[in-house]
């Protein structure tokens, strides 16, 4: 039996324990249900699709609305634009980020004249304006020998970093009329690495040395189910409070507020401090896209099983389907095999990732496929 395979089986197990111990402090001081926005209810299926603008839409004024055209035409409904990296905004902003090329307002204005949707992609915990030193400082920090590829991300328990995530909603939301904001990679970002190597970065330590009574834990402190519920907690607490401020800033000037989920929410999201199924239950957002993206039908068929079996009608889900990702590349066939399953299992929608992997096959077959189900999501 594998090393990693007894960590993710302890981390089932634990896990789902320290979530229930959240779940019970819930039940004892239970949260305010928030009331989302009545959100494209009864039109049918939704399709959205992340696309980025360093990629997508480079010709003229002309080909953009051409290439608009098409989108429309294959029957997506929002796009989901990556508008800015840690140092390149792309779009109009006022932050101080390194570069800077708005390109967000003329495809903002061909999609609208098509009434698609734009809801820019913000990664919310990032800052454009620290120094290398602040950078480092605030970084997660695993102290593994050797280095760790997480090491150098910047780390969710510094307030800083959280406040600077929240400016750029509020900066984009200021220089663009938008309807909706999409949240992506809301969550500690030690991906994979949060128990074998806790950060070990100053706010950190000083979380651990105020609830765990040491500045310094290993993955054998973690074990211990109390001090991973601890851990959990602070983490969950921090990543929450992020999604709440941003809630209140989109809510009150009525937009549509969504986020791209952890596929894995036990044994990755809820370690990561995005409780999305909880934040679902709560009214937070108007729709989620859970990333369940694998060339594989049956481990995308069971992600999105478990993921509706916990949220039930909380929330809209559009299916994140990976066209071409990180997990591999699907064949037209065997994304709407996908979206198929999808439809089955009760989401509401799909999110295809991404527009810079699809050609016009895709879109010929994806408005055929949405044509033969526009009633089936109502």
């Amino acid at each position: 039996m594998s090393v990693e395979f007894n960590r993710r089986n302890f981390l089932k197990t634990v896990g789902i324990g320290a979530g229930a111990l959240y779940a019970s402090s819930l039940a004892c001081n239970p949260p305010k249900k928030s009331q989302p926005i009545e959100y494209r209810k009864n039109q049918g299926l939704t399709i959205a699709c992340w696309c980025h603008l360093d990629r997508d839409f480079l010709g003229t004024e002309s080909e953009i609305k051409a290439d608009m055209d098409r989108i429309k035409n294959a029957g997506i409904d929002i796009l989901l634009p990556f508008i800015h990296y840690e140092e390149q905004a792309m779009y109009n902003t006022a932050l101080p980020f390194p570069e800077k090329k708005d390109r967000l307002t003329v495809i903002l204005a061909a999609a609208t004249e098509r009434e698609i949707e734009i809801h820019p992609t913000i990664l919310p915990l990032t800052d454009p304006g620290v120094t290398p030193e602040q950078r480092e400082r605030r970084s997660y920090r695993s102290n593994k020998p050797g280095g760790n590829h997480c090491d150098g991300r910047f780390c969710a328990s510094w307030p800083e970093t959280r406040e600077s995530g929240f400016q750029i909603t509020r900066d984009v939301m200021a220089h663009h009329g938008v309807t909706g904001i999409h949240l992506d990679a809301i969550r500690y970002i030690d991906t994979g690495q949060s128990l074998d190597w806790p950060c070990q970065c100053d706010a950190c330590k000083a979380k651990y040395g105020e609830l765990l009574g040491k500045e310094t834990i290993t993955a054998e402190d973690l074990k211990v189910p109390g001090m991973l519920d601890k851990f959990m907690e602070f983490r969950g607490q921090n990543i929450r409070s992020l999604m709440e401020k941003t809630r209140e800033l989109v809510r009150q000037k009525g937009l549509v507020l969504s986020m791209a989920a952890r596929a894995a929410y036990f044994e990755a999201a809820l370690v990561e401090g995005q409780d999305w199924v909880q934040w679902a239950r709560e009214g937070l957002m108007e729709y989620i896209c859970p990333m369940n993206y694998s060339t594989l039908r049956e481990v995308h068929r069971n992600h999105l099983a478990t993921q509706m079996a916990l949220i039930k009608d909380s929330v809209p889900i559009y299916d994140g389907i990976g066209r071409l990702s990180s997990a591999g590349e699907l064949t037209p066939a065997q994304m709407l095999q996908q979206a198929e399953d999808a439809l089955e299992l009760g989401a509401k929608g799909l999110a295809i990732f991404h527009l810079n992997g699809m050609n016009q096959k895709d879109f010929t077959e994806l408005a055929a496929f949405k044509n033969a189900n526009a009633e089936v999501a109502a």
